[in-house]
């Protein structure tokens, strides 16, 4: 039975959406700072104080359309202990919309874009070591989950960048999946001939 309540709880969700897709629009047209609440409002054909009831500002639009769009579904893989299948979901839905997600990583300083997408890499690793044992191969003592954690975070977020920037040479998600991958499991000393 459906009730008011859930058919206002569909169009606030309905509104959410067309202001984060008002707001994806525009950044792939303008730089992030020259984007105004009223243009995305305007795109999403409400009034500007409407934007307020949903976000507190633009930084936040960008962060709610990485869990969104990227995140959920990667989350709930995880979940069923499908970690490979979220890193390369991850993947595929930032190649989907390459051009805005080349757009946001121009977004820097405090709560840049890579600074968002490191919260959200390391938060997924998180979630896989709360639920699924992870073998350290006996560097538990010396090397900290924390420390881990970061450095896989900002490992795979620095190999999306490079990926999602590079102009010259552009692969698929698949390809660049397999290369983060292979770059993780081996290491520089090994690709040279020396002794790991």
């Amino acid at each position: 039975m459906n009730t008011k309540g859930d058919y206002m709880e569909r169009k606030g969700e309905m509104t959410k959406r067309l202001l984060g897709e008002s707001f994806k629009e525009l950044m792939q047209k303008k730089p992030f700072d020259k984007i105004t609440i009223k243009m995305i409002t305007d795109g999403a054909g409400v009034i500007r104080p409407t934007f307020y009831n949903y976000f507190q500002d633009k930084y936040e639009v960008m962060e709610w359309l990485l869990e969104q769009d990227v995140f959920i579904g990667a989350r709930e893989l995880i979940h069923m202990n499908m970690q490979r299948e979220a890193v390369k979901m991850i993947f595929r839905k930032l190649e989907a919309e390459r051009q805005y997600y080349v757009r946001a990583f121009e977004v820097e300083g405090q709560n840049s874009f890579e600074e968002m997408l490191v919260h959200e890499v390391y938060s997924i690793i998180q979630t896989a070591f709360e639920l699924h044992p992870i073998d350290m191969h006996g560097f538990e003592k010396s090397i900290s989950k924390e420390v881990f954690m970061k450095f896989h975070a900002i490992t795979m977020v620095n190999g999306i960048k490079i990926w999602i920037l590079d102009k010259e040479y552009k692969i698929s998600a698949d390809e660049a999946l397999d290369m983060y991958q292979f770059l993780m499991t081996h290491s520089f000393a090994e690709l040279m001939g020396g002794k790991s």
